[in-house]
């Protein structure tokens, strides 16, 4: 073979291996990463538990606490509610039912909010979400002022037909001396470091 058609062949050979290798980085560019797929699966799944969150916000916050069944897998023979006042958990319906209805107005006012929500999912139908939960609360009669407070919540919710559902809920306080620290600085004023910095000189 003389290098005239060696030297033909080489660069047909080089032309189809540089169209292959343009075909695959092109291929791999049009289709998603497993990494980027699963980040969408992480905020698909964020956006979902949020959801359910801001209604279980709305219904608190409506003062018709009953309702807080709308937002429950109803269907879940053995729920678990873990309120931070009260000393034993519940693992009942009818136990959780009377805390949300017990019968008599006790609450003049309550408000509900949550943020820095995460998400973990567990199977297909079960995800663990961990938040923080803040709350203000002025109890009927008047007598005394309302009052607030913060902690976490641990929630464990199950994928239903209608949605995400909760079956189980923790209240998780932080311990008296962290809790402390924390409200100390929660109270300060926004404008503190602006403040601070003034007298710096900055």
């Amino acid at each position: 073979m003389s290098s005239k058609t060696e030297s033909h062949m080489d660069r047909r050979t080089i032309l189809k291996d540089a169209t292959l290798l343009t075909g695959l980085a092109g291929l791999a560019a049009a289709t998603p990463s497993a990494a980027q797929a699963q980040q969408s699966d992480v905020a698909t799944l964020q956006a979902e538990i949020e959801a359910i969150l801001e209604q279980t916000a709305s219904i608190w916050n409506s003062q018709e606490f009953h309702r807080l069944a709308e937002v429950w897998d109803t269907d879940d023979s053995e729920p678990w509610y873990v309120a931070e006042e009260i000393p034993e958990p519940f693992f009942s319906w009818p136990q959780i039912e009377r805390y949300w209805n017990p019968g008599r107005k006790v609450l003049e006012a309550f408000r509900w909010r949550f943020s820095n929500v995460r998400v973990k999912s567990l199977t297909a139908d079960l995800t663990l979400a961990l938040f923080n939960h803040e709350y203000e609360i002025q109890i009927v009669g008047g007598r005394q002022p309302p009052t607030a407070g913060f902690d976490r919540v641990l929630a464990l919710f199950r994928k239903k037909p209608k949605g995400w559902r909760h079956i189980l809920y923790a209240q998780c306080p932080l311990g008296p001396d962290t809790y402390i620290r924390a409200l100390r600085q929660k109270i300060v004023s926004p404008d503190f470091a602006d403040f601070r910095d003034s007298l710096n000189g900055d």
